[in-house]
């Protein structure tokens, strides 16, 4: 692990905001690095200094005149408004939802005249729906008793009905970001698996997994923090091997994961018989020489040396 996470989870650790995984490997850390203790020692300190201050009370005649002062100017900003501004607003407002609709038609529409993907709910072919977008965050800004003229701020968020088969490219895509994005663990878990189904039904034929699909599926096995999501993530991407990019996610799941039987799956799904052709083949062979020489588990020591002496056969 790069030294900017341990220093990046220093200023966490004061606000218990670390998963006990993550505060064990940085408490280890502490034990070797006399930087990081000495930088979490000064915010520490910082802290304290920060809660002994008292904070400033304003005086309620100070707080009177800023507050006329504001509505001054307030009234006197909208006076200089006109009609112009106003519609500029709305028309703004109006313009942010045409991309967003343009967007969306841009991603999900179909390369071929005839295909359904983006066509109303309302016919039995349809795959994608936008609904009425829903305001939120609305923000009052200004408003003049007067003239009755207002200013406030909101945002829209259009909910979309995606209607299709798993193994479209585009719906993989679509759970492909909710499994790097949403804060759902179940949600993850679920895209996910979805996109194992995928995997599964084209077994019958020669692998084949859009990029952005599978970098999706390693950042979950390498960075979330759901062992599910990690396990499933891992079985999926099993099914793509020999792929050298995921070749390397499972070496690196090898060499920092501290799960046990997530090594044991990677170590397990890595043989080396089928990598001695490829460029990723020295790779292996020296990841597995350490693991035979120094890993913590006995299975995954006896496993590497057991594969290393087939290959020398």
């Amino acid at each position: 692990m790069k030294h900017k996470h341990f220093q990046d989870w220093l200023q966490l650790s004061l606000y218990d905001e670390l998963s006990d995984q993550e505060a064990r490997l940085l408490q280890d850390h502490l034990t070797t690095c006399e930087r990081c203790r000495n930088d979490l020692d000064a915010l520490k300190k910082l802290h304290q200094l920060l809660a002994q201050r008292q904070l400033a009370v304003a005086q309620e005649p100070v707080l009177q005149d800023a507050r006329r002062n504001l509505r001054m100017r307030i009234r006197a900003e909208a006076e200089r408004e006109s009609v112009w501004s106003i519609l500029q607003v709305a028309l703004g407002g109006v313009a942010i939802l045409a991309i967003g609709i343009l967007t969306g038609y841009i991603i999900f529409k179909s390369p071929a005249a005839g295909s359904s993907f983006l066509q109303s709910t309302a016919s039995s072919s349809s795959a994608m729906e936008a609904g009425e977008p829903q305001i939120t965050n609305i923000r009052f800004l200004n408003r003049e008793t007067q003239t009755g003229n207002v200013e406030f701020m909101f945002e829209t968020v259009t909910p979309v009905h995606v209607s299709g088969n798993i193994n479209d490219e585009r719906v993989q895509k679509v759970l492909a970001r909710a499994l790097v994005s949403d804060q759902n663990a179940g949600t993850r878990l679920r895209a996910v698996s979805m996109i194992g189904t995928s995997s599964e039904q084209k077994q019958s034929t020669a692998p084949n997994l859009d990029a952005e699909v599978r970098n999706a599926l390693i950042t979950a096995l390498l960075h979330d923090r759901n062992l599910g999501v990690q396990k499933e993530a891992m079985s999926v991407l099993k099914n793509y091997l020999p792929d050298p990019v995921i070749v390397r996610a499972f070496l690196d799941v090898l060499a920092k994961e501290k799960n046990t039987s997530l090594k044991i799956t990677a170590i397990n799904s890595l043989d080396l018989a089928k990598y001695e052709n490829q460029p990723v083949n020295r790779e292996i062979l020296e990841m597995f020489r350490q693991k035979a020489q120094s890993d913590d588990n006995n299975y995954i020591r006896i496993k590497a040396k057991t594969a290393l002496q087939e290959v020398q056969q």
